[in-house]
């Protein structure tokens, strides 16, 4: 007579395999990504106008002007004054998409922490911007006719990206990626922050005065591809759960 162990349907192994099952499951049903990423993309697109035709309101006094130039160390105040605003508005709506999202599903998202980062980066850029204008890290030709060659260091590149709007969107998604345990979005947030540093190393010379087009339309492109491709795989994940 042999005896052979026989799996029981409540074995340790069994729970411990369910529990991962379903912790998975509610990880994917509270997620959203794809709707931030739509919502900043908008934001971002938006932002073409404002650079295009808002005046520049030389609040700090910082402008030099020749007979055929004007030079500012320092961002339009205007656009600087739309990304606050636009950023706050922007995670006040994701932040209402979430609560409407769990009360549907009855499950809760911990996206508190991602609305609180995102709002305190919004207004650390205006902070840091404005600081930069008296104290900028890399200098601006007094003539621009004439550029002289400056050297300067990675370091004066990695602060003056990370004071960008698109830089602060980028940093925002990495808390929103540790909030929604999302390993995917952790990677897109890193290679967002990647393209938006490689852009914000280039200088541009142009007369135009859509020059500005570049660091706006890659990003938005870039979110609203994220957005897609996060949306099909949320789609798919819920076909097969």
């Amino acid at each position: 007579m042999t005896h052979e162990s026989v799996p029981q349907a409540n074995s340790p192994q069994e729970l411990l395999a369910s529990v991962r099952d379903l912790t998975r499951q509610v990880r994917v049903a509270q997620r959203g990504t794809w709707f931030p990423l739509l919502v900043l993309a908008t934001v971002t697109l938006l932002a073409i106008p404002v650079y295009r035709y808002a005046p520049y309101w030389d609040v700090f006094d910082a402008c030099q002007t020749g007979p055929e130039y004007r030079v500012c160390p320092a961002p339009n105040p205007a656009e600087l004054a739309y990304w606050t605003v636009a950023l706050t508005i922007a995670y006040a709506v994701i932040a209402g998409f979430y609560v409407r999202q769990s009360r549907r599903r009855g499950l809760g998202t911990p996206i508190r922490p991602y609305i609180t980062v995102g709002v305190a980066l919004a207004v650390l850029m205006t902070a840091v911007s404005s600081w930069l204008t008296f104290h900028p890290l890399i200098p601006v030709p007094a003539d621009p006719s004439s550029p002289a060659d400056i050297e300067v260091g990675p370091a004066a590149w990695v602060v003056n990206g990370l004071a960008s709007p698109v830089a602060v969107i980028g940093l925002a998604l990495l808390v929103l990626a540790w909030v929604e345990r999302h390993w995917a979005l952790l990677a897109y947030s890193v290679v967002l922050l990647a393209i938006v540093a490689i852009m914000g190393a280039q200088v541009i010379q142009s007369s135009s005065r859509w020059f500005f087009l570049p660091h706006l339309l890659v990003p938005a492109v870039v979110l609203l591809l994220g957005s897609a491709v996060f949306a099909l795989f949320r789609r798919a994940s819920e076909v097969e759960a």
